[in-house]
């Protein structure tokens, strides 16, 4: 025999609507999905002084903090995936986007978009993607939740394997 409230819960959800991230968040997402695309890059996030770096090359990843690298526990690209998942089914809620006026980083004109974030029992924040124009690859990424700075820099050339 099913049992009856978990006949009901199946029902409620086959009947509600399907969770549809908002098409002016969209670039969030591509921008992510194209990073993933990328065969190199490296990756400086600083949050409240401290400073941690990662990289791929050619599908190994390596982590670094305080300078000293080491071959990273896991395949970033796969947690990237996982959160583009959470975004796109509403497990991370993305609202409020809106392309700010365009800026350059490097040389590199970028579309610049802020928007709010927030996940359940995680938190919630604004941030502005940095995205280029041309590539669409995400450059720089800052958030403020909580009173956390989080600022991310990420570049895609002029990467080798490093020293570990």
């Amino acid at each position: 025999m099913k049992h009856p409230g978990l006949v009901i819960a199946l029902n409620l959800f086959a009947l509600s609507p399907a969770f549809a991230l908002d098409a002016a968040c969209e670039p969030i997402v591509k921008a992510s999905e194209t990073k993933i695309a990328q065969p190199t890059w490296h990756s400086v996030i600083e949050v409240d002084g401290m400073k941690l770096e990662a990289m791929k090359v050619d599908g190994q990843f390596f982590m670094a903090t305080d300078g000293k690298w080491q071959k990273a526990p896991m395949d970033m690209d796969t947690a990237e995936k996982i959160t583009i998942g959470m975004m796109k089914d509403g497990t991370i809620q993305l609202s409020n986007c809106k392309e700010d006026e365009a800026e350059n980083v490097d040389g590199v004109e970028m579309t610049v978009l802020s928007y709010h974030s927030d996940m359940k029992d995680m938190g919630s924040g604004t941030a502005k993607l940095y995205i280029g124009k041309a590539d669409g690859l995400p450059y720089k990424f800052l958030s403020d939740s909580v009173g956390e700075q989080h600022t991310q820099t990420v570049r895609y050339q002029n990467i080798s394997i490093p020293t570990l």
